[in-house]
């Protein structure tokens, strides 16, 4: 609760600063915020100097209790440098005094607004005599120069609250394309649920729905236009399906009703908002439909449909229905969506509107993929006729508690508690589902299967088949955190929405990339293939584990014939290597690709695909390949091998490229999975720490484009993010701090992560609260991790590395009806000892069974840095260097006189097709003889082996069998298998002999020997 004592916003009527003090026009430019205004108002307090500068603002009286606090907005101007964030608000005192401590500038973002509050309870029983500015900026050319606004002392007391009112909905939306602190909208939703209802302020925009500042009105008052019916994924992707509608009173227009943060309701359950005009609305979800609840100032009001085709009003009954088919580009396989809204009354109509005659009015709407008479069903099963609001309202709270409310925090600020429960908010708002529950059982459109039936009025075009769907999720990010996350906290649910997924493989032969519904082409990896071996690694189970071993099988062996699945240059990085140039930002699908594939690997092992674990868990290492050891950087290759740039040529910091969103240095440690094997490129750990120490210590300038060949807004984030090169506004980057621990400097790891955590968050009060795109939960994942002393380094192996507990006591209850408690010793950044059920725990890791088994992690945590933790486990021995297998060349012929040069040209695109159906292939080897561990065979476009031997001779006439395959079978066309060898064998000629096939004339694509 805030109990004003003093404000001021330098508007007419407001206390009035002292003479002297500069009260102007507010900022000139801005990435978010509306220029040419204060935070609020049409004033705000100048600030210009050039040298230290102290100056009385305001002379006040007031006394000083423990929950008095002084709180501001302040905007320093970007000048080349950070010199004007040295700013800040002071309090003197009746004694003389003042607070003193200087707040942290570098947690103050230029050219935007900082909300910054100081405690001074300190000061309890003295009097507040003059509130002070102070700037200090370092030397440097030039004037200082920003702004300041919304000046308040008051009394602050922390209320005791359930976890699901610690949201605000509001947080990341005070963003835009240019820079982003979260770039999210305020979604009212059940968790995962069909739909998102959400207030407006740009009714025409697919992308950036609702800002919280930016298109604020000529008096610079939030303005909404609509409140919408929404299923965005992210505004890069853009929205789909939309719905608009808004009330007023008097004749009907457009015109947006402004209205103040502060008579807002932000919460998942409730947005709630009252206009200047005094009328009022509140909205409450359901998975498929809403309650929205309108009050007008007076008798009479109308409600406006502002968008949908095919309308019809009944206005006798107070019932519309109509269709939406808006959809971005980037909303492949979305179709029509039919939506169905009932009053609670009778109205009048007008030519888009329907007028009443009451104060309040209360209207149903629910939606469908399938049929209009579904979305009539839809909302007589969720919200039927005399569901009062707060039955609505009570029921979705009740269901974000439920998932919120298993983690219970002790000894967390109020906005620590705003950032962890509004996190968990934006984790479980995604993915969504795509099902109804219908007269034959849960079906669904599928966004998948390609169908051109034209959809009407009344039904979709769409085939609809049965089984649940899980769409709006980008896996690219989510693995990362995300995933882990639902793993540990929501097991059942998480395999619920794996198995939805895994319909759109059923359907649609593939996973989506970024399923926005369907299959959109964007992002590097089929990242789905790691988190789905994750969870189950994990032990989740509810989904079809054979259907996701296949799914992630076909991503990782068959080159697609659509851009929009799959992965991209598979059809000769299988054999090369590495990801040559001929594929756009290729090196980052390498990378990626050797994180699914030591997922796969893990997943095989489990599942006892002993040869398929053999053969991923070398391919894994294939980032190898990528690594230029001249330049110590991962950096593309041509296909002939040679490196994209000549050492003095290559720029770490240069952005694009063959870097996805990044640079050079922020991808120089892409090997989560194995970073002893990193380690082990770079030299040791010794020189992987001082690597990762110039990383930090670089400054990124957001000006390097590379590529892009203009700043993009993942630039100027990662600049002001004020970490050196450490880009913790996108997701590549979230990983980097944990790689200190494979470099033995677990301290490191620690510091690093406390300092996100304390000042990469903030701004939750005023629609920040992120330090860049907060993407399907993944941002807010990284976070609640971090908070809890965990982190998933490794994803595809059932192990969380370990840091410094955030808050004093954390205790989740988990599913199975355990308990895991994280006890910190206090307020420290680093680690001096763990006890885990109260034995001494060595290890920065510990598996994901021993947490779920019900456990206590006592951090004895310390202010000053200790060498405590041993490294997680990796791929690589420590102290080895990686070495993947590696094709083994030579030169062939067949017994059929077939032409095999394509065998071996490193491409599955082309094939030979024998004139036999059992031809022999003898390969002679040029070179020295290696051991063979493993053989892989390609499929071509026809008939296929079934049955085969490998022989290998010294001379070429006495054959000794290494391996033979009855009954096999390729699943697709141009997939690749791999074979394991008994034994490794080195010989100087080698035979494959296809004893059977089947489909029509034998063809084969590739055939590999992998040996060390």
């Amino acid at each position: 609760m805030i109990v004003s004592r003093f404000f001021s916003s330098f508007e007419e009527g407001d206390p009035t600063p002292v003479t002297g003090a500069q009260v102007g026009a507010g900022p000139a430019r801005s990435p978010t915020a509306k220029t040419g205004a204060g935070f609020t108002g049409s004033k705000a307090l100048r600030y210009a100097t050039s040298t230290t500068f102290r100056r009385v603002v305001f002379e006040v009286d007031i006394p000083v209790t423990p929950h008095t606090e002084l709180s501001y907005v302040i905007f320093p101007e970007w000048d080349g440098g950070y010199r004007s964030t040295c700013a800040a608000l002071d309090a003197e005192f009746d004694d003389g005094g003042t607070l003193g401590e200087w707040p942290e500038s570098k947690t103050l973002y230029p050219d935007q607004w900082n909300l910054v509050r100081r405690p001074l309870g300190s000061a309890a029983g003295r009097r507040i005599t003059a509130i002070v500015l102070s700037i200090a900026p370092p030397p440097g050319p030039g004037e200082v120069t920003g702004w300041i606004d919304d000046v308040r002392i008051a009394e602050r007391t922390v209320e005791q609250r359930d976890a699901v009112d610690w949201i605000r909905t509001t947080r990341g939306t005070h963003s835009s394309g240019e820079f982003s602190r979260g770039n999210t909208f305020p979604a009212t939703a059940v968790p995962n649920g069909f739909n998102f209802w959400t207030p407006v302020t740009d009714a025409s925009s697919l992308s950036w729905l609702y800002e919280y500042h930016r298109r604020n009105d000529e008096g610079n008052r939030p303005a909404l236009e609509a409140f919408a019916l929404s299923h965005q994924p992210s505004p890069w992707m853009g929205d789909r399906h939309t719905f608009h509608l808004r009330p007023g009173i008097g004749p009907p227009t457009d015109r947006a009703l402004a209205f103040g943060h502060e008579n807002e309701i932000d919460r998942p359950y409730h947005y709630g908002v009252r206009f200047d005009n005094g009328i009022a609305t509140d909205l409450a979800p359901t998975d498929h439909a809403a309650l929205f609840q309108f009050t007008f100032p007076g008798p009479g009001g109308w409600v406006r449909i502002r968008s949908g085709k095919g309308l019809r009003i009944n206005a006798a009954r107070g019932t519309f229905t109509a269709y939406t088919s808006v959809r971005s580009g980037l909303s492949k396989g979305a179709r029509r969506m039919f939506v169905y809204g009932t009053f609670d009354q009778p109205a009048k109509r007008g030519r888009r509107h329907l007028a009443f005659d009451t104060e309040t009015v209360v209207l149903r709407i629910a939606t469908s993929l399938i049929s209009l008479d579904q979305a009539r069903r839809n909302l007589g099963q969720e919200i039927p006729a005399g569901t009062s609001f707060e039955q609505v309202r009570e029921r979705a709270r009740a269901r974000w508690q439920d998932l919120l409310g298993r983690v219970e925090l002790d000894g967390a600020t109020d906005d620590q508690l705003t950032t962890f429960y509004s996190g968990l908010y934006r984790l479980f708002l995604y993915p969504n589902s795509g099902h109804e529950e219908t007269p034959s059982g849960r079906r669904h459109a599928s966004p998948v299967i390609r169908r051109w039936w034209p959809s009407t009025r009344t039904h979709t075009g769409a085939r609809v088949v049965p089984g649940p769907m899980s769409v709006n999720n980008g896996f690219w990010d989510t693995y990362r955190t995300a995933w882990p996350m639902y793993a540990l906290l929501a097991p059942q649910r998480c395999g619920e929405l794996i198995e939805g997924f895994l319909q759109q493989y059923r359907e649609g032969g593939w996973i989506a990339r970024w399923s926005s519904p369907g299959y959109a082409d964007l992002m590097t990896g089929t990242s789905s293939d790691v988190a789905f071996a994750d969870a189950y690694l994990k032990g989740i189970r509810g989904f079809d584990v054979d259907a996701a071993y296949d799914a992630a099988l076909r991503n990782a062996t068959v080159a697609p014939r659509s851009r929009a699945v799959g992965r991209k240059g598979l059809h000769e990085s299988i054999f090369l290597g590495y990801t040559p140039l001929t594929t756009h930002e290729g090196l980052s699908w390498a990378l990626e690709g050797c994180i699914n594939d030591f997922g796969i690997a893990n997943l095989a092992e489990e599942l006892g695909r002993t040869d398929d674990a053999r053969y991923f868990r070398q391919r894994a290492l294939h980032y190898v390949n990528h690594f230029d050891a001249r330049i110590g950087f991962f950096q593309g290759r041509h296909r002939d091998g040679g490196w994209r740039w000549e050492p003095d040529r290559y720029d770490p910091a240069r952005w694009g490229f063959d870097y996805t969103e990044t640079n050079g240095w922020n991808t120089a440690f892409s090997v989560p999975h194995d970073g002893a094997g990193l380690a082990g490129l770079h030299g040791g750990p010794a020189v992987l720490e001082s690597t990762m120490d110039k990383f930090f210590a670089t400054a990124e300038t957001g000006r390097n484009t590379g590529s892009y060949r203009g700043i993009i807004h993942e630039m100027t984030e990662a600049r002001d993010l004020r970490m050196g090169q450490y880009a913790h506004s996108n997701q590549p980057s979230h990983h980097i701090p944990f790689m200190y621990l494979h470099a033995e400097a677990p301290a490191k790891a620690q510091a690093v992560v406390r300092e996100v955590l304390t000042r990469g968050y903030t701004g939750s009060e005023i629609g920040q609260g992120y330090p860049g795109d907060e993407d399907n939960g993944e941002m807010s994942a990284w976070y609640l991790f971090a908070a809890l002393g965990l982190y998933p380094l490794a994803v595809g192996s059932p192990v969380y590395v370990l840091g410094a507990p955030l808050f004093r006591r954390a205790k989740i209850r988990l599913e199975n009806g355990n308990d895991l408690v994280i006890i910190a010793s206090r307020d420290a950044p680093y680690v001096r000892g763990l006890r885990v059920n109260g034995r001494p725990h060595t290890r920065a890791w510990i598996s994901h069974d021993e947490l779920t088994s019900g456990a206590v992690l006592d951090f004895d945590l310390s202010e000053t840095p200790s060498d405590w933790g041993t490294p997680p486990p990796s791929l690589t021995a420590p102290g080895q260097r990686p070495h993947p297998l590696t094709d083994l060349r030579g030169h062939a012929r067949s017994d059929d006189g077939s032409d095999v040069a394509a065998l071996f040209d490193d491409t599955s695109l082309t094939q030979v097709t024998f004139r036999s159906r059992t031809p022999a292939i003898e390969y002679t080897v040029d070179g020295p003889d290696r051991p063979v561990e493993l053989y892989t065979l390609t499929s071509g476009t026809r008939g296929r082996p079934t049955a085969w031997t490998l022989d290998g001779s010294p001379d070429g006439h006495d054959w000794t069998v290494l391996d033979e395959r009855d009954g096999q079978s390729f699943r697709w066309p141009r997939q690749t298998r791999p074979f394991a060898l008994a034994r490794p064998a080195a010989y100087r000629h080698y035979r494959l002999c296809i004893r059977s096939s089947g489909g029509g004339r034998l063809s084969l694509a590739q055939w590999e020997l992998l040996c060390r």
